[in-house]
């Protein structure tokens, strides 16, 4: 993952909803809360071995994550997306592992903003 990609860059998501901080807030809860399920979708597609299963669940956590400002999961779920249909399951249980860290990471920096 490119250390550049920030955890949350909350401005990019704060000029996509047009500076609602509000509808920031809302969004930013409803991710807090449904992205254990999300990657729950990812992790059983994989150990499933159904490429179409991942990539479908990738896809779903790449778009949410892009609404809160999640770049870094964001980038890594569109990664997964992608490499899906190879089937290399080698290369994507690392990639599942290094989404599940960016999820973590994510979850922590946004539970953060929303108690400032």
């Amino acid at each position: 993952m490119d250390p550049n990609i920030p955890v949350v860059d909350r401005d990019g998501a704060m000029e996509r909803l047009d500076g609602d901080e509000e509808l920031w807030g809302e969004i930013r809860s409803i991710w807090i809360e449904d992205s254990p399920q999300m990657l729950s979708a990812v992790l059983v597609a994989s150990s499933g071995r159904s490429s179409d299963g991942l990539r479908r669940a990738a896809h779903a956590l790449k778009g949410a994550s892009s609404n809160v400002g999640a770049t870094r999961v964001a980038e890594a779920a569109r990664l997964l997306e992608a490499a899906a249909p190879s089937e290399a399951w080698e290369t994507l249980d690392l990639q599942v592992e290094s989404l599940r860290r960016e999820v973590d990471a994510a979850k922590s920096a946004l539970m953060a903003l929303e108690a400032a």
